[in-house]
């Protein structure tokens, strides 16, 4: 076993730190895409809308395919490598960005992106297995909050160096930023992983194939809170992803100015500051609170806030209802984390997180895509309209799905995670 009681907190805030730098590379120049687009032959900003749609889907697709494998492989040669491999491999997808010649070459380094990054989910899942069970809700919670706090900062410096030095300026130093946060977790991150034996392996048909992959699957999705739980994420996800093509240039559009990258990178920083900071307070609070109403109430606050960004006439309120919309955000992400952590065995968390993390991205990439359509064929208000309908959907059928949800110990095979967390899970998901 890894010691946690001596190297949980060194290893966890090293993480969080190079987890911090990475998220600030990415989100330097990922909320300008939509900008940078318009640098090569389009026409106009719903072209835009509909190029930027394509880079959300691709990248997902690319996340959804490529994230079970990554969890596979994680589970099988250890969780660290896994970290090391997303912050690299993302980086030099930052780096072909920067030599793009055409929206189309900018469009397969999006989905050579989603395929090798995934910073979030390798991050998580070493923290989830490196960290005591009484203070995971803290450390999920921090870590949540590190990824929106890297979300503020990198909008808020990248909007400015663009400005000043130019959009391949900024990926190169973006990129650099997110290979050196790798190199830090390679050096100073210490593992002690020990491989499953044969047997265990073939007694748990893991053994890394696709047969392998479908079988821990559906052993996985037979925990009722896990299905719902997954469930959930993809319908979220897809909510998120209508909408994220749309709010940069519906900005643009506001300010009557294509010069509104600053601007821009000031709203969507303040937006992601405030949900970091609802994370790490909701973090803390899930247990009080119950995950039921933290899940509900955080959905049905993003749809009312996106119904009054849909109705903004000017960049200020749509600015106050962004950051606003933040804190709602904040206190749904962590949600899911925290669940699994409870009703998946340690063991088996690489692969939980991959599952998780590949329905998510499959929703995600669902959705860039028909919010570009419905955008350019619509008007970029009735995008917000519509999201906020969905959100309004998922809150209401995710609380009628959990409304008398009891975990009991499971005669399958996986009855060791019901009695060893039963009670807990109880307790935690019945609020």
């Amino acid at each position: 076993m890894y010691p946690m009681e001596t190297s949980w907190k060194r290893n966890f805030y090293t993480l969080w730190c190079a987890e911090l730098f990475a998220i600030i590379g990415f989100h330097a120049v990922q909320p300008f895409l939509a900008y940078y687009i318009q640098e090569f032959d389009v026409e106009n900003l719903e072209e835009a809308l509909l190029w930027s749609g394509y880079m959300g889907s691709v990248a997902g697709f690319a996340m959804a395919l490529s994230a079970p494998i990554w969890g596979a492989v994680a589970d099988r040669f250890g969780r660290k490598s896994m970290v090391v491999r997303s912050m690299v491999g993302g980086g030099l997808t930052v780096f072909f960005m920067a030599y793009a010649d055409t929206v189309t070459e900018l469009l397969i380094a999006r989905m050579l992106q989603g395929a090798l990054a995934g910073t979030v989910t390798a991050c998580i899942t070493m923290v989830s297995t490196t960290t005591p069970k009484q203070h995971l809700g803290y450390a999920m919670g921090m870590m949540q909050g590190a990824f929106l706090l890297g979300a503020a900062l990198g909008p808020l410096a990248g909007g400015p160096f663009i400005e000043a030095y130019g959009y391949q300026a900024i990926f190169l130093v973006s990129g650099a930023m997110v290979v050196a946060a790798g190199f830090a977790v390679q050096l100073l991150v210490s593992e002690e992983f020990t491989k499953s034996q044969p047997e265990e392996k073939d007694a748990s048909a893991s053994g890394g194939s696709l047969d392998g992959f479908m079988a821990d699957t559906k052993r996985l999705l037979q925990l009722k809170p896990f299905f719902i739980t997954v469930l959930s994420l993809v319908l979220i996800q897809f909510a998120y992803g209508v909408i994220m093509p749309v709010v940069p240039l519906f900005l643009q559009q506001l300010a009557g100015h294509a010069e509104i990258i600053t601007e821009a990178g000031f709203i969507f920083s303040l937006m992601s500051l405030t949900g970091a900071l609802s994370s790490a307070l909701m973090g803390g609070w899930t247990e009080r609170i119950g995950v039921k109403r933290m899940l509900f109430w955080g959905l049905l606050s993003t749809a009312v806030f996106l119904a009054f960004q849909g109705s903004a006439q000017s960049v200020l309120t749509f600015a106050v209802l962004q950051v606003m919309g933040g804190l709602a955000t904040g206190a749904v992400r962590p949600v899911a984390n925290t669940i699994t952590t409870y009703v998946v065995p340690e063991e088996d968390r690489g692969k939980a997180f991959g599952i998780m993390t590949s329905a998510s991205a499959l929703g995600w990439a669902l959705g860039p895509s028909m919010g570009g359509y419905l955008g350019s064929t619509t008007g970029f208000r009735s995008v917000f309209f519509a999201t906020a309908l969905l959100f309004l959907g998922v809150a209401f059928g995710t609380r009628w799905a959990m409304r008398e949800l009891v975990l009991q110990a499971p005669s399958t095979p996986h009855r060791r995670v019901g009695q060893s967390n039963g009670g807990r899970i109880r307790s935690l998901w019945g609020r």
